[in-house]
């Protein structure tokens, strides 16, 4: 990653921070400005690219700021308005205003339509403590926790060097601070998206929107994401990558030897570490973080990138690359199917209604199309040459 992504990165990832010390009580200014003093003076950043990020990620705050027209504000900006639109629902009827105390809604309230009202009570992650199951009770975030959220974050903060290399350490101190918290208490929208989970999101959708502005050679940033955004939400600057490993159950329990069961277990972790390695490869690749990984998990992924003839390139000869090397490896025991989707903002707002399922459907027939057309030519003859060689051995 070069510099203005990295620094795009990092101001992105702490956009909302501001939201911690508002809700800690006494604070009346806007988070924009409560997270731009906070992390200038408290933390000490100096990088301006990021700090300008913070402090004018609203409408009302650009419009009256002296920026450069190439400003990465204005990636952070609309990148938070597309974050905010994808993972925040309405209520009907909904009361106007904030609940700061309003703690984090279970997503499943909502599943398949249910009508449950279950919370999370106001935690931090700790690996050594009880899972925090959703419950009935309504327990409110208080001063005191946000308080003891600030403190951490202070104490992580400082400790951090804005680097490449220091990115995965900041996404693991927002995951463990800001799992539980709510990104908007607004009283008349859904409290079921963590502030941890918009901030990541909005990472990601900035760092395919710096890379589609580049491949168009697009330098006023100001037009095309200010003042023309409504036409750029109609742009299909990003691409859903999807990778699915094929072959795990038999790969898995296709044992015959002694001790089967930690055969099982070994091979499982096995294939789990190696799809983390293949995520992190290409993330590399690309000049992405691990921001960008929607979903990960059972030997399937999803990845937001941008829709650049580049990045499609670079997919393609990475994932040649890896199938390759699974059949030279493991022959035909697995393979790694790929598919993608272009797709606009538009369509990520699920906008028109089923636009949104519509990209992963157009993923995934293409992934069920190259499963159904795994190996070129040139693989099969390989294959057979190679059973050849051992029959006659």
């Amino acid at each position: 990653m070069n510099d203005r992504e990295v620094k795009l990165v990092f101001s992105c990832l702490l956009h909302d921070v501001g939201k911690v010390i508002y809700r800690q009580g006494g604070d009346k200014r806007n988070h924009s400005q409560s997270g731009y003093d906070f992390l200038k003076d408290e933390v000490g950043i100096e990088e301006c690219d990021v700090l300008d990020g913070i402090r004018y990620h609203h409408a009302n705050a650009v419009k009256g700021a002296a920026l450069a027209d190439d400003s990465l504000a204005y990636v952070v900006y609309i990148a938070d308005n597309i974050a905010s639109a994808a993972d925040r629902r309405k209520r009907d009827g909904g009361d106007v205003g904030f609940e700061i105390s309003m703690p984090l809604q279970s997503v499943f309230n909502i599943l398949n339509q249910n009508h449950q009202e279950m919370y999370y009570e106001p935690r931090m992650l700790d690996v050594q403590g009880n899972i925090n199951y959703p419950i009935a009770e309504k327990k409110k975030f208080d001063e005191q926790f946000y308080t003891k959220v600030k403190e951490h974050l202070l104490d992580n903060l400082r400790g951090l060097e804005w680097t490449q290399e220091y990115i995965n350490s900041l996404l693991e101190v927002l995951e463990a601070n800001f799992t539980y918290v709510p990104s908007s208490t607004a009283k008349g929208e859904m409290a079921d998206v963590s502030l941890f989970d918009h901030l990541k999101l909005t990472a990601a959708v900035g760092s395919c929107i710096l890379q589609y502005l580049e491949e168009h050679a697009v330098t006023d940033y100001r037009t095309a994401l200010f003042s023309e955004s409504a036409s750029f939400y109609e742009k299909e600057a990003f691409r859903l990558y999807s990778i699915d490993l094929s072959g795990i159950q038999d790969f898995i329990y296709t044992i015959t030897s002694k001790n089967a069961l930690k055969t099982l277990r070994a091979r499982s972790f096995y294939l789990e570490i190696m799809m983390e390695h293949v995520m992190d490869g290409l993330l590399s690749c690309l000049h992405l973080s691990r921001a960008n990984i929607i979903y990960a998990g059972g030997g399937h992924c999803y990845i937001l990138a941008a829709n650049t003839e580049k990045v499609n390139d670079i997919v393609e000869s990475y994932m040649d690359g890896i199938n390759h090397w699974l059949l030279e490896t493991f022959q035909t025991s697995l393979y790694a199917a790929w598919g993608h989707a272009p797709c606009s903002t538009n369509e990520l707002k699920n906008v028109p209604q089923g636009s949104y399922a519509g990209i992963f459907k157009r993923t995934s027939e293409m992934i069920s199309r190259k499963k159904s057309h795994r190996y070129s030519a040139a693989d099969v003859l390989a294959l057979n040459n190679a059973r050849a060689l051992n029959l006659s051995l």
